[in-house]
């Protein structure tokens, strides 16, 4: 557990409804978005995507939880959950995913073998194995 220290350590960020990012987010903690993203979200720890939110680029990290709109390459390390209320436009790889009735997907979505250590560049520091779904 002391590789996760500073993820449990309580690192939140919040982008809150009515505020547009044009650019990349880094983090190495938890992150809710409900504004806008027009960028790539990196995160060691959780992406939250409120009804509200938006991201419109690529997304890396341990796990997600959406409830509005995602475009772009999703790569969700471990748990991904699409809520009832979540639009998600692209190619998906996960760990395990969560769809709940009323979600839409649109596009690829395999399952990874495993996706390890998601750094703040955005690779991972080994290959994935990869099967289709």
């Amino acid at each position: 557990m002391a590789r996760n220290v500073e993820v449990e350590s309580g690192m939140r960020n919040h982008l809150a409804a009515g505020t547009s990012v044009k650019g990349d987010i880094i983090t190495e903690g938890d992150i809710r978005i409900d504004g806008k993203v027009d960028g790539s979200v990196v995160s060691k720890g959780k992406l939250v995507i409120g009804q509200t939110g938006e991201v419109a680029g690529d997304i890396r990290c341990a796990n997600a939880t959406i409830s509005g709109n995602a475009e772009g390459q999703i790569t969700v390390s471990d748990m991904l959950d699409v809520q009832k209320t979540g639009k998600v436009n692209g190619e998906i790889v996960h760990g395990k995913l969560s769809v709940d009735p009323g979600a839409e997907i649109i596009g690829k979505v395999s399952i990874a073998g495993k996706v390890k250590d998601i750094s703040a560049s955005g690779t991972s520091g080994s290959q994935r194995e990869e099967k289709s779904a």
